[in-house]
């Protein structure tokens, strides 16, 4: 094992924890309210009087993003132990695909929460796909936000790889396939040209590791329609953005040979394996890049947001609860409360954390399935999202119920608002495959009716009939809309279900 990859290895394994599920989390939150005692909201909730979770389930309420935002605006602006104990470290911003974009602060104690769960899962993937040698691509995105310090003088924005910690960051720069300055560039197709040059240049390429696999689609697509200037670069050599690109006769006979038969096995013959999402919207474009790199292993990322990390995958595959790097409670349709080793399995929850950030008894909006346990460990599925939802007549279709109606829809599918005066809903998608187009709208129209608001609002014609719409690249069409508006491109999550009543427009789509 080379040098790299084994430090990364050791750190991560340093890290792994055994023990009692329920013995884990009291003590990870004994730890967390006793750092942050001190703080504003710690002082007013008698954090240093809380000694068991019983004693904070009752006296801490449970909250949503807008009861804690005027805090996190004085954080913003400079104020210490609002709520936590000292400054933030920074702040990054979501993506903003449900409510906007929030604005979420960082303590040093939560990044090494992150790192508790992504180190352990880092080792855990070397040594069972036997990654000894060669590079990793772990997304570099595009700095497309401005960078941005807010008035107390704290960064905004986390540069990738930031959540591994500063010891495995020299490590990490070792093996990485694509230089950090790419990173730097602001120009979406200068970025994208300096990925794919590296990218195709690593013969090596043993990992790749990226958050949505759209991401890595929009690349493997670039790397066919940018393949003239990807030669002539390989061929030749140039500059670009400064930097020089050495020529490389070797990686272009490999991309030729790649052109000529569109197998990615040509280009990187010792790829070993992808890790990417794989559950709930992104399920369609994770099966996509299992087409597109059959040669490689798969395995889907677990639950991971800007607030924190929910779920990492073990040897198995299996999400696994990530009990050293947050206080988890699940709430249930009917808004009770479980802990983690009182789920029951096949039923959902909403999750409810509590991070080392600030964010106490937090309800995120995400929804999980309990698939069993391993070693007492809940096991999870991402079933989706409940706060994005679209209300136009009183139907109230939410991201959750729309993804179970377009789930066995290849490729691109999205429902939007229509364009005509009348309410009613759009189905943009990609390509029919064997559906055609009025069995298509007959079929996700009667899914769309198991909901009764929808099935009395269409009876009523208060809803028009559903539209189908031919649509063409909606992918990058939806990923640039997206990052124009702030959001970092490797984050970008494609959802079934969009409110906004203008995306019908942004597609550009053709009626069938």
């Amino acid at each position: 094992m080379t040098s790299a990859w084994r430090q990364l290895h050791a750190l991560g394994s340093g890290l792994k924890n055994t023990g009692a599920v329920a013995g884990r989390q009291e003590a990870w939150l004994m730890n967390c309210l006793r750092r942050n005692s001190s703080s504003e909201y710690g002082r007013r909730h008698n954090f240093d009087k809380i000694d068991c979770v019983a004693e904070f389930r009752n006296q801490i309420p449970v909250i949503s993003y807008d009861d804690i935002a005027p805090g996190i605006q004085r954080m913003y602006e400079g104020e210490a132990d609002v709520l936590f104990s000292a400054k933030p470290v920074a702040f990054e911003r979501t993506g903003g695909s449900t409510s906007g974009s929030k604005l979420i602060p960082y303590s040093q104690n939560s990044l090494e929460d992150f790192q508790a769960a992504l180190l352990p899962w880092l080792a855990n993937t070397i040594e069972q796909f036997g990654i000894t040698s060669g590079s990793g691509y772990f997304s570099i995105s595009p700095a497309t936000r401005q960078a941005e310090i807010s008035p107390g003088g704290i960064s905004v924005g986390l540069p990738d790889g930031a959540y591994l910690g500063s010891a495995a960051l020299e490590h990490f720069a070792m093996i990485s396939s694509v230089p950090a300055w790419v990173g730097g560039l602001s120009e979406l197709s200068q970025w994208q040209l300096a990925t794919l040059y590296f990218l195709s240049s690593q013969e090596d390429l043993a990992l790749i590791s990226v958050w949505s696999p759209t991401f890595l689609l929009m690349l493997l697509d670039a790397l066919e329609r940018r393949s003239g200037e990807l030669e002539t670069l390989l061929c030749d050599g140039g500059r670009l953005a400064g930097q020089d690109l050495p020529r490389n006769p070797g990686a272009l006979a490999r991309f030729s040979r790649f052109i000529a038969n569109r197998r990615t096995e040509v280009l990187w013959p010792n790829l070993k394996l992808v890790s990417c999402w794989s559950e709930a919207s992104s399920r369609p474009f994770f099966e996509q890049l299992r087409q597109r790199l059959p040669h490689a292993a798969f395995q889907g990322k677990g639950l991971l947001s800007t607030e924190g990390v929910v779920s990492v995958p073990n040897r198995a595959g299996q999400p696994l609860l990530a009990l050293d790097s947050g206080f988890f409670e699940f709430m249930d349709d009917q808004g009770n409360l479980r802990l983690a080793g009182e789920l029951e399995t096949g039923k959902p929850y909403e999750t409810v954390m509590t991070t080392s950030g600030g964010l106490y008894r937090y309800r995120t909006g995400d929804w999980v399935i309990c698939e069993g346990f391993a070693k007492n460990i809940p096991i999870f599925r991402f079933s989706g999202r409940r706060g994005l939802t679209c209300d136009m007549v009183g139907e109230k279709l939410t991201e959750d119920f729309v993804l179970s109606c377009l789930e066995d829809i290849p490729g691109f599918r999205i429902l939007v608002p229509g364009a005509d005066t009348t309410p009613g809903y759009a189905l943009v998608v990609d390509k029919l495959d064997n559906h055609e187009p009025a069995t298509l709208i007959r079929l996700v129209e009667a899914r769309l009716s198991k909901n009764p608001q929808y099935a009395f609002a269409r009876k009523l014609g208060q809803l028009d009939k559903l539209l189908l719409y031919s649509a063409s690249q909606p992918l990058e069409k939806y990923v640039e809309r997206l990052v124009t508006a702030g959001a970092r491109i490797g984050d970008v999550k494609v959802t079934a279900l969009r409110p906004e009543p203008d995306w019908l427009e942004t597609f550009s789509g053709t009626a069938l």
